[in-house]
């Protein structure tokens, strides 16, 4: 009798054992999923708390330099720019063919690089799919360059204002241009049938959209090729603006 109970009790430690185990090991793969992603989003704010080091800490603006535009919103950022100065004739490079209206009145050209497929499928926020928002930060991506024909008075009240010299912006001017791909003839290659309106056109750019290279890290970039005070590494919105002077925000 004793044996016939030791041999049952034995029976239902085996059939009970490998559901226990099963039940740890889905455990233990929750944990590290949840460990793994907090390590990921601690590791991100670290790169960007870092990212926030000044960089061209000896700038200081030129009075009676070339006034650049910067423009933010909550998720993407532009630099707005002259369209004609003694430097450079934006519109030797962007023709009014280009857009779909008379843009020969603008003033201001505003250019931003970005992910293709958030730039083109998503017109509006009413269009963001989940799908296109996590491709463009989770994988690497194609880019365009938009830009958009404006007047500086449409959007200053918005804007960061800062004046360089000649030469930063031939800088700030030959980084902009090398991120857009051109035909073999130099002219820049134009995304047919894309635009948000009548005076704005894509055209196809170089480099990879991710959660580490977003457009506000191109901006970023083009503002320290232009010589000018910001953050080492900027893929969050109003980043790159940190190091900006108050004065010159203020300007009209």
């Amino acid at each position: 009798m004793t044996s016939e109970i030791n041999e049952n009790v034995n029976q239902e430690e085996k059939t009970e054992k490998p559901k226990r185990t099963l039940l740890q090991k889905c455990w233990t793969f929750v944990k590290r999923c949840v460990y793994t992603f907090l390590l990921i989003i601690i590791g991100y704010i670290a790169i960007i708390v870092i990212g926030l080091i000044p960089v061209n800490n000896d700038f200081e603006p030129t009075p009676d330099g070339i006034e650049i535009l910067l423009i933010s919103n909550p998720v993407h950022s532009d630099i707005v720019l002259p369209i004609e100065t003694e430097t450079l004739n934006w519109r030797e490079h962007f023709p009014l063919e280009c857009f779909a209206s008379d843009t020969s009145h603008s003033t201001h050209v505003a250019i931003g690089w970005g992910d293709k497929g958030f730039f083109i499928d998503t017109p509006t926020w009413d269009d963001l799919k989940f799908s296109t928002a996590a491709n463009a930060l989770l994988l690497p991506s194609d880019t365009c360059m938009h830009v958009s024909c404006t007047n500086a008075e449409f959007v200053r009240e918005h804007a960061r204002s800062v004046k360089i010299s000649v030469k930063q912006y031939e800088q700030l001017v030959a980084h902009i241009n090398a991120s857009f791909q051109h035909h073999e003839d130099g002219s820049k290659v134009q995304i047919e049938d894309s635009a948000y309106g009548h005076y704005d056109a894509f055209f196809m750019a170089h480099g990879n959209y991710h959660c580490l290279n977003t457009c506000n890290s191109w901006v970023g970039r083009a503002m320290k090729s232009g010589g000018m005070k910001t953050g080492w590494l900027t893929p969050m919105p109003k980043s790159m603006f940190l190091y900006l002077p108050e004065q010159e925000s203020n300007e009209r």
